[in-house]
Formats: structure tokens, sequence, C-alpha cells
């Protein structure tokens, strides 16, 4: 049998396309109105309350072992995470800039009493233990052998 370029076989169908009538909005609202099977969320595993390292975890305190732990917590750009030592009385501030280049700071922990030890003021400098300007070069000008600069009196500054 001859091609025929004019000729058209016409459309066939794909088997079972379409499985019967395709039903309407309505037919698909009463269809979702039917009681649905409920799915109850599965029972999670019991968390315990230790961190990382068996450090003790507690709302939201995220406990570290010491700085090399802290060094080593990831952190995201611009933002930075309290890290508290499970050891010592140490808080590490772990951010990193924009850049994502991490930094850790390192603050200690320290009690503060209702009645703090009065500060002791400054002690007093003894100012006979220090010499002047004018004695320094003097000294200068007497070890370097120079003649010492006279004072400029009114008469060496008027021009008249």
């Amino acid at each position: 049998m001859a091609y025929n370029p004019y000729s058209y076989g016409g459309y066939q169908s794909a088997p079972n396309y379409y499985p019967g009538p395709v039903p309407d909005q309505l037919s698909q609202l009463r269809q979702n109105q039917m009681p649905q099977p409920v799915t109850l969320p599965q029972p999670q595993p019991m968390q315990t309350n230790m961190g990382p390292a068996g450090a003790p975890q507690n709302g939201g305190i995220i406990w570290v072992s010491g700085k090399a732990e802290a060094d080593g917590y990831l952190v995201a750009p611009n933002s930075a995470v309290a890290l508290w030592d499970a050891n010592n009385p140490v808080i590490y501030l772990r951010k990193a800039d924009s850049t994502g280049k991490p930094a850790t700071v390192v603050y200690d922990l320290e009690e503060r009493t209702d009645n703090p030890a009065p500060r002791q003021a400054a002690p007093q400098v003894d100012l006979s233990q220090f010499i002047t300007r004018d004695q320094l070069e003097d000294i200068l000008a007497e070890r370097l052998k120079r003649p010492v600069k006279a004072a400029k009196t009114k008469e060496d500054t008027d021009n008249g």
C-alpha cells in the first residue's frame, strides 16, 4: 500500500484514559464532605534533658563543654548565639559577620552581691617626684652642652 500524504487515519484515543465521566464541582464537593480517615500524629521519642556531650539543656540555652567546642559551633552570617559552658562560669558569644567569618568573645560570669565591696579611692600621686618642662629643658641643655634658650621678653617681641 502506498503512502498517501493527504489521507488521515483518524484520532485513536488511549485506552482507559478517562475511566468514566468527569465529576462536576458539586460532585467533587460532596466527595470531600465524606468523612476522611483521621490521621493521628505519631508519638515522638521521649527527649531527654541532655544536650551535646551530656550537658544539660534548658529552655533554649545551648551548653558546650569548653572554648574548643564553642569555637567549632557553626553560626550563620550576620547572626550571633550565646553558648554556656557546662563546666565553668563562662559564656561564649559566637558571632559571624556579613561574610560569614566567625569570632568568639568570652565573658566570665561574676556574682553580684547586694552589698558590694566599697571601691578604694585611687592612690594620691605625689607631684613632688615630677619635674616641670622648663626644668627638663634645662637638664637636657646642660647634658647636651647647649645654651639654654632665653625666655623672650616683651622687648624682644615688639618690633618698634
